[in-house]
């Protein structure tokens, strides 16, 4: 029952990309219009008459279930063309930056300064740049993955660097409800790796609890938190270097 309804919300897909209306489906199925509303309503289709929507828009049904294994692939990393375009426009990068945090967008109109219309415009954007699927009533899909990444040294991350983290670590950490933890040391490569997957995993658990924090009601306070790592020496202490043989 799930794949069938997967397959049928494929054909909906298609059916809207084509500029085909039930109508069109009704006259193919020789159904009225009111029946062919009620089969997709509640997902009913036969196999035959999957066919026949098939037909009518010149695909095989093996087109549909791979355009739908596809789609079920969720997304780790945009490409370059995606993240300049979401970057060009601010707006644009903070409904970006909401939907992928989850946040409903009723909250996302009564937090910002955004119409409930301003809202959907950018979300179609979205969609058409394959980040979301977006759905009747404004309901919102990821395509993306629940582990999903910037482009390393990618627009987004370029912009992060640049705009966000900037004014993030110009903070002094000092009120009791922030924390900061810097430390480092002479390591071999084998410990780099494991503190590169514990970093991996924390980050993980602090999305989670992001998430999970959704379907509390506000009010909510903005909160980020960074982690990172990489091979590193401090350049003020490179002068006190030994010369290596």
């Amino acid at each position: 029952m799930a794949q069938r309804t997967q397959i049928i919300g494929e054909l909906k897909r298609a059916l809207k990309e084509r500029g085909l209306t039930y109508l069109a489906v009704a006259k193919q199925l020789k159904l009225s219009l009111a029946s062919v509303k009620r089969l997709f309503s509640m997902n009913d289709f036969s196999l035959q008459r999957i066919d026949e929507i098939c037909d009518l828009l010149g695909v095989e049904l093996s087109d549909v279930l791979e355009r739908m294994q596809t789609r079920a692939i969720p997304i780790k990393r945009l490409t370059l063309a995606q993240e300049k375009e979401i970057v060009s426009d601010p707006k644009l990068f903070l409904v970006t930056w909401q939907v992928l945090n989850r946040t409903q967008i009723d909250e996302i109109v009564r937090s910002y300064k955004f119409s409930e219309r301003a809202v959907q415009r950018y979300l179609i954007k979205l969609d058409r740049l394959k980040v979301i699927e977006l759905q009747p009533l404004n309901k919102v899909r990821l395509l993306v993955s629940r582990h999903f990444s910037w482009r390393p040294d990618g627009p987004v991350q370029r912009y992060i660097h640049q705009k966000l983290l900037k004014e993030f670590l110009a903070a002094h950490f000092l009120d009791e409800r922030e924390e900061f933890f810097f430390h480092g040391g002479a390591i071999t490569a084998d410990a780099l790796t494991q503190l590169k997957r514990a970093l991996q995993n924390a980050a993980r658990e602090c999305v989670e609890i992001i998430e999970n924090d959704q379907s509390v009601a506000p009010p909510r306070d903005g909160a980020a938190f960074v982690l990172a790592m990489r091979p590193w020496r401090y350049s003020g202490f490179a002068e006190f270097l030994r010369a290596e043989p």
